[in-house]
């Protein structure tokens, strides 16, 4: 036997005993779509999960990011209690996409939205303007 015949049968075995999640398929399908052109990519220029933590936090898991692009901004909230995110420079509706779906929510007046629970802890944002303008945040985690 060599090599590659070890490999393929090693990794039959595997599919058999421990097979990939769905879940897991669906979100590596996800990260590799190639998104609508008319989108623009909103740049992370913050991740709480980035920075030093200098004093030991009281057990707060919330995921603090920003996002940003030449005219819109974006800082998300995102933990156990859902997800809240202010929106600077847009206004319509905000898509929060899942692997396993999304959910559609109205930016208010005041710019927040508020999600109360994500369906799963991988998202990204889709911003969809009043003006038809879109923008798209990078995956993340809440």
């Amino acid at each position: 036997m060599d090599d590659d015949e070890l490999v393929e049968r090693l990794r039959s075995i595997a599919s058999r005993v421990d097979p990939v999640p769905a879940w897991v398929e669906s979100a590596a399908r996800a990260a590799f779509t190639t998104r609508r052109l008319d989108e623009e990519l909103a740049e992370l220029v913050h991740d709480s999960w980035d920075s030093p933590q200098l004093v030991r936090s009281g057990g707060d898991d919330t995921h603090v990011l920003a996002f940003e692009t030449d005219a819109v901004s974006v800082d998300v909230q995102a933990g156990a209690g859902g997800l809240r995110a202010l929106v600077g420079g847009a206004s319509g509706e905000v898509v929060v996409e899942t692997p396993v779906g999304e959910v559609r929510v109205p930016i208010g007046e005041d710019g927040w939205v508020v999600v109360p629970e994500l369906p799963h802890p991988t998202v990204r944002l889709r911003l969809v303007g009043d003006d038809g303008r879109a923008v798209l945040t990078p995956w993340f985690t809440a």
